[in-house]
């Protein structure tokens, strides 16, 4: 009834005054108590003179207090009584309803619920089944696993990544951080792989409650890091899974497709449908970049091995008679691969090399044709042309198109060198013709402090097939050992996935990923966002910005790879706008014998002086402003705008 409501809302209303005056409510003395570290114990036994005077103090007080509110109440109940009103309705507002608009009650309620969160998060342990923990030196609230994950999950902190990487190099290209995607997540199996300061480290992320540490403190005590790999795009709805079990070393992939349908349109991503297991090569649109082998695939590499197999023992002695007479330095040979369509680019590149002082004695030119054995060495290179092999079977045209069967039967020839070469225990610098050089790049790998067994070009183009490394297999280093000797052993024997796939690099990178984690292989891709090495990715940038630095020289590369490219003949009209063409008209494309060289030789008549410059493209990086010529994507306005 209403005098009861006046008796309550007139004790709420003291209390609260109480409250305010007294400085310290009961809420807060028993949490200041908690809180409060014994000195001795004595302390312990008996409450200290200074508690006592307070609770006397108070007790005045709050017999004051109920006297007012006993008078509140039969002040309440006479009204009530002589007014006629019978219900528990004041006018058309209810009880809860006075209360509720009273803002000293709502104050109040406020007050007590805030306490009585900041006592609950104060305790300094929890009982099992809470998800937080607070550290007993800072009082902040760190992730605390359950009894079941006990033997493989028990502690989570945060490592910045470049920190991480630049710690514990995967080799990996780096893609760089951005928001969202800085941290490395570090899951510790145990209590004492723990880092020490684990519970006593402050968070100045109020975020979060994932401690972060500097990589060294982070694995203090781990003594295995096994390191995931994970997509970070929000292009995807992507969950990760660690599964206590036997251990692996491949990670399996699961996607909501009809893995099974026949067409590529029924196997697009359907979050209606159910989990399936997929080749890593699965896309969300529904082609699968990673297919097996088809038996004609299988055959042909057949042929090809049967015969060099069969050749092989004799070959291999002719190739180590010219190493034996070359004695290249440091026990490392240059292998380039060429056929006569792609002849003037490998004389771009000595033209290119003789232009700066640059040493190519060490150059080695697996020749595919006799007109490029012939040209190689009028070029003053080292040249080997295997007949026994490559007589029949090698094309002695360029490429049309990238992927086309003359495509594929160069790639394979780039196997073959290297893995012969390597089979005679030399260190490999291999390159593709399309290259030049602004200084020796041997100076950079042979000065690398952590040593790793092969060193790639990073290709650029970060996609499926290519992952995780997107290494190129058109500029790499190779340090010989038995890792690496038994790695173009294996590409080799791989020949069928090359003739299937029409890439060598896809091969390449596949049994890359599979040698490091079963041998050890130790990988390193210079990262497309480091300058030393560019190529067909910065050049075809849609942002110019590598390109610019490269013109106002604010970059100090070591060569320059015109990848990323249809054809030979494009290379030839990118290199001319580059500023890096040197080869005179009269000796494109030209066999050695259909050069006038008026008594000179070969380098001095076919090498220009000072680069050749032309436009051809007005949308593609140019050395000068080729405004005037047609872009070669249409619509495409000028780079230099």
């Amino acid at each position: 009834p209403p005098g009861m409501a006046s008796f309550i809302h007139t004790i709420i209303v003291t209390l609260h005054a109480a409250n305010n005056s007294s400085g310290m409510s009961s809420i807060e003395a028993r949490h200041s108590r908690r809180r409060a570290a014994p000195s001795s114990s004595s302390s312990k036994q008996r409450p200290s003179s200074s508690t006592n005077h307070h609770v006397s103090s108070l007790v005045p007080q709050y017999v004051t207090y109920v006297v007012i509110g006993f008078l509140g109440f039969f002040a309440g109940t006479s009204w009530t009584m002589h007014s006629g009103i019978t219900d528990c309705n004041v006018g058309s507002a209810s009880f809860a309803t006075v209360l509720h608009n009273d803002p000293r009650f709502q104050s109040f309620v406020e007050e007590i619920v805030q306490r009585r969160l900041a006592d609950a998060s104060a305790a300094e342990a929890v009982t099992p089944g809470h998800k937080l923990k607070s550290s007993s030196a800072t009082g902040r609230k760190s992730i605390t696993f359950p009894d079941t994950t006990s033997r493989y999950a028990v502690g989570m902190s945060r490592i910045d990544k470049l920190d991480f990487a630049n710690h514990l190099d995967m080799g990996v290209p780096l893609d760089i951080p951005t928001q969202g995607n800085s941290d490395v997540l570090m899951i510790y199996n145990s209590k004492s792989s723990l880092p020490k300061q684990y519970e006593r480290q402050s968070n100045d992320d109020t975020t979060t409650n994932i401690p972060s540490f500097p990589v060294q403190t982070a694995v203090e005590n781990c003594d295995y890091v096994n390191i995931v790999l994970t997509d970070h795009s929000r292009s995807r709805n992507q969950c990760i899974a660690i599964v206590p079990q036997y251990e692996s070393y491949h990670i399996q992939k699961w996607m909501r497709v009809d893995a099974d349908a026949k067409t590529q349109a029924k196997k697009k991503l359907d979050s209606s449908l159910s989990l399936q297991m997929v080749s890593r090569g699965m896309k969300a649109n529904g082609a699968n970049d990673f297919a097996p082998p088809t038996e004609k695939h299988i055959y042909q590499n057949w042929d090809l091995l049967s015969k060099y197999f069969a050749n092989y023992e004799q070959s291999l002695q002719d190739l180590k008679n010219i190493l034996d007479a070359m004695q290249p330095k440091d026990n490392t040979v240059i292998v380039m691969v060429s056929n006569f369509g792609q002849s003037e680019l490998m004389v771009n590149f000595v033209c290119a090399a003789q232009r700066r002082n640059l040493d190519i004695s060490q150059v080695l030119v697996f020749a595919t044709d006799e007109e490029t054995h012939t040209l190689a060495k009028s070029l003053g290179l080292q040249s080997f042309y295997d007949a026994r092999n490559f007589a029949d079977s090698m094309p002695s045209e360029a490429a049309g198109n990238y992927g086309d069967h003359r495509f594929t039967a160069m790639m394979m020839a780039k196997v073959i060198c290297v893995q012969m070469v390597s089979a005679l225990h030399y260190s490999i610098l291999f390159q593709d013709v399309d290259i030049v050089w602004y200084k020796h790049p041997l100076q950079y790998f042979q000065n690398q402090k952590n040593k790793f067994d092969v060193y790639f070009q990073d290709d650029g183009g970060h996609s499926v097939r290519y992952a995780p490394y997107s290494a190129n297999s058109g500029f790499y280093y190779v340090e010989h050992n038995k890792r690496t000797q038994y790695f173009f052993t294996s590409l080799l024997l791989a020949g069928d996935l090359i003739l299937k796939t029409d890439s060598h690099q896809q091969a390449l990178i596949a049994l890359l990923s599979e040698h490091v984690s079963l041998y050890g292989l130790k990988v390193k891709v210079m990262s497309r966002d480091t300058p030393e090495f560019p190529g067909g990715y910065q050049y075809h940038q849609a942002s110019g910005k590598y390109m610019r630095a490269f013109f106002k020289k604010e970059v100090d590369p070591y060569i320059f790879h015109m990848s990323w490219t249809k054809n030979k003949d494009n290379k030839l009209l990118f290199f001319q706008q580059l500023g890096d063409w040197y080869v005179n008209e009269q000796c494109v494309h030209k066999k050695v014998e259909e050069v006038d060289t008026g008594g000179s030789s070969f380098v001095s008549t076919c090498c220009a002086a000072e680069p050749l410059f032309s436009c051809h493209y007005r949308d593609k990086p140019s050395v000068k402003p080729c405004k005037d010529s047609p872009p070669i994507d249409a619509g495409h306005r000028s780079w230099w705008n």
